[in-house]
């Protein structure tokens, strides 16, 4: 009898402290900046529309004055961007509070960033909100801090993560999307340490 009490509180404890551990897996991912008011809030792409959903929110409470998207070509003359801001637009953000941008650059937040920042740059916007899924956040304030140095721009950000159902923070091991986003985000975390 005292066997199965040792192999049960095993069990117990060992299963309390695996679900801390791999919660702390992909919390140590995030990365997430108090909010305060800026002129824009870019979001990346990619997603399930819950970029763009965090950052309409955000622009309803107050915190953008315009919303940034920059996308990449999905078919000729279809761009994600396109469809990024007709969606924003259906969640009430104005069009005339909306910038789209087609670059022609590589399909990568590395990419993304070098493009994002110029526009920005262009259009005078000195200060921004970055919205990107929660898993993505410290990956993606690394390399918009890079291009920015890398730019010589005085720019500035915050980060904010939006929430995404396919690749949660809590219980991402529990299902196959969240099992590869973490898996491919770490991955890409290495190749970027890489300067691949």
């Amino acid at each position: 009898m005292k066997i199965f009490l040792v192999f049960g509180t095993i069990f117990i404890v060992g299963t309390i402290f695996s679900e801390l551990l791999l919660s702390g897996v992909s919390r140590a991912l995030v990365y997430e900046n108090p909010l305060v008011k800026a002129k824009a809030i870019v979001v990346l792409a990619g997603g399930n529309g819950n970029r763009i959903k965090t950052a309409a929110r955000l622009y309803r409470e107050g915190f953008g004055e315009k919303l940034f998207f920059s996308g990449f070509r999905i078919y000729p003359e279809t761009y994600s961007s396109s469809l990024m801001k007709k969606y924003a637009m259906k969640l009430g953000v104005p069009e005339v509070n909306i910038i789209a941008s087609n670059p022609d650059v590589e399909v990568s937040t590395r990419g993304e960033s070098l493009a994002n920042l110029k526009v920005l740059d262009k259009n005078g916007i000195k200060n921004f909100i970055l919205v990107t899924s929660a898993y993505h956040t410290r990956r993606a304030k690394l390399v918009y801090e890079k291009a920015v140095s890398l730019l010589g721009y005085d720019i500035e950000f915050l980060v904010y993560p939006a929430p995404d159902p396919f690749v949660p923070i809590e219980g991402w091991w529990k299902i196959r999307t969240g099992q590869k986003g973490i898996f491919l985000e770490y991955a890409k975390s290495i190749a970027y340490y890489f300067n691949l």
